[in-house]
């Protein structure tokens, strides 16, 4: 056992190291790749400490563990601003949220210190550290932070993607789908540790070995993990108004409901992106935003989010893909485009993602792609289509 954690741990600061030199050598890099920065630097000083501890190297550990010490503490509000940071505009996105880090500075003067000094010197210096020495409360304490946080950083992506088809008109759920098993997997990695260390604390330690190890190679690999596909991870970037404050979506009628706007003016928004839609065809765009279709109207993208949520009822990735849906039906009914494949009909109509296309096509439709087209070569009628 002791080899094994000893390889994974060196083999661990080789992989977090090149990554961490990768990110640091980034061209343009944004406020995602700072943070996946900060949370591999210490990860990095995570594996040395554990390897001084391993060994037994006193001074290189009393080192490292100034820094270790409570990183869970940083971890957790670092990963709730990295998901924030992702979807939102990132100016002045870490000076609105340092209040997330008042725990690590009190808990780093409190406790981390004063241990340190005291591992170094032999002895407790404050008689108040006692209760905390030999019973891994301070772990639990730890551990609970860190998945309170984890809980919101879910909680914050699961709202955030489901907003997406508010603002795009094309995406593709694998940009953000390892985030997903990432924090998924560090969630449940993080309550086994709670687990383990809440049956220490009330029935006292069963294994021989310090159960930590466990948690600090799996966390290795999975904040390797993170900063791995984080390196090419572009910002998502919605409009701020489609989030309330706390980053949760809003529902469709409370989204744009601080807007002033009349019928009439909503009826003439109405026509005029009719028109747009009509003559232009901006749907073909693959990256077609809400933000682009406003300018193309000449309004804005709160205003357009309003006429569509409210008086068409229905998101903007839904009005787009019905206008992508109908010019696919035309073309697979004209005979120009009999030496075309269904993707490639798809991709020339606007869809950028293979499933996106099947799944659209089949809501709207009510059938496959596939059986769509040999129902009118076979000259029967498919579907009922409605008027957008």
């Amino acid at each position: 056992m002791l080899l094994l954690t000893d390889f994974i741990l060196v083999f661990g600061f080789a992989i977090s190291s090149v990554i961490l030199f990768m990110l640091m050598k980034a061209k343009n890099r944004k406020l995602p790749q700072n943070i996946l920065m900060v949370l591999l630097a210490f990860i990095v000083i995570t594996i040395v400490s554990f390897y001084a501890g391993l060994h037994e190297l006193k001074f290189l550990y009393l080192f490292t563990v100034v820094f270790e010490n409570g990183e869970r503490f940083l971890m957790g509000p670092l990963l709730y601003i990295y998901v924030k940071s992702l979807f939102l505009e990132n100016k002045g996105l870490v000076r609105r949220h340092l209040f997330h880090f008042l725990p690590f500075v009190v808990y780093w003067f409190i406790f981390t210190l004063p241990f340190t000094a005291s591992s170094y010197l032999g002895y407790l210096v404050f008689d108040y550290l006692k209760p905390f020495h030999k019973m891994p409360y301070l772990a639990l304490l730890k551990d609970a932070y860190l998945l309170l946080y984890l809980l919101l950083s879910i909680r914050l992506f699961y709202r955030f993607k489901a907003m997406m088809k508010f603002n795009y008109s094309s995406f593709v759920t694998n940009n953000v789908q390892w985030l997903k098993l990432f924090l998924l997997s560090f969630f449940w990695l993080m309550l086994f540790d709670f687990v383990v260390t809440l049956y220490e604390v009330l029935y006292g330690y069963f294994t021989t070995w310090d159960t930590g190890y466990i948690t600090a190679v799996f966390m290795i690999v999975l904040v390797t993990y993170l900063g791995y596909n984080g390196i090419k991870q572009t910002v998502v970037a919605m409009p701020e108004f489609l989030m309330d404050e706390e980053g949760s979506g809003t529902k469709n009628k409370s989204v744009t409901s601080s807007i002033e706007i009349s019928e009439e003016e909503l009826l003439a928004l109405q026509k005029r992106l009719k028109e747009i839609v009509k003559i232009e065809k901006p749907y073909l765009l693959h990256d077609l935003t809400l933000t682009h279709l406003a300018q193309s109207i000449g309004t804005t993208d709160k205003k357009l989010s309003m006429l569509l949520n409210r008086k068409m009822m229905m998101p903007f990735y839904d009005y787009i893909n019905k206008h992508r849906v109908e010019t696919i039906k035309e073309k697979l009914a004209s005979s120009d485009y009999d030496n075309y494949s269904l993707i490639g009909i798809a991709y020339d109509s606007g869809f950028k993602s293979k499933s996106s296309f099947y799944r659209t096509f089949k809501k709207e439709t009510g059938v496959s792609p596939s059986k769509y087209k040999a129902a009118l070569r076979a000259g029967s009628s498919p579907s009922a289509s409605t008027e957008t």
